[in-house]
């Protein structure tokens, strides 16, 4: 009876612990960061990351964010990004204080591994 329990308890528990498939191109949030983001695989090692700006994100932790990310998604240094929208200049708050600012966008290419 005993055993059958523990058997049980470490079934629940693996079950638990299964990564679940996130789909492709659906909002995500990153817990250590405090970030959502759109992640989607477009071809050939190739991806689009979206970091979505808030209120109260401040822009270099989008920057830093989409830097960490584009590592954890090729696995390895040499990757390529290609900025699409988002970056802010030093003044614009200043220019426009009520300005909502875009989000951070950009295509991401992995190295190709030989």
């Amino acid at each position: 009876m005993k055993n059958s329990i523990y058997l049980l308890l470490a079934l629940a528990l693996t079950g638990c612990a299964n990564n679940v498939e996130t789909p492709n191109g659906a909002s995500q949030w990153d817990f250590d960061h405090q970030v959502q983001f759109k992640q989607t695989d477009l071809k050939d090692g190739k991806h689009h990351l979206q970091v979505i700006a808030k209120q109260s994100t401040e822009f270099s932790k989008l920057a830093t964010f989409l830097m960490r990310q584009s590592l954890r998604i090729c696995k390895s240094y040499g990757f390529k990004i290609e900025v699409l929208e988002g970056v802010e200049r030093f003044d614009d708050k200043l220019s426009f204080p009520n300005m909502i600012m875009p989000s951070l966008s950009a295509n991401i290419e992995c190295p190709i591994s030989q």
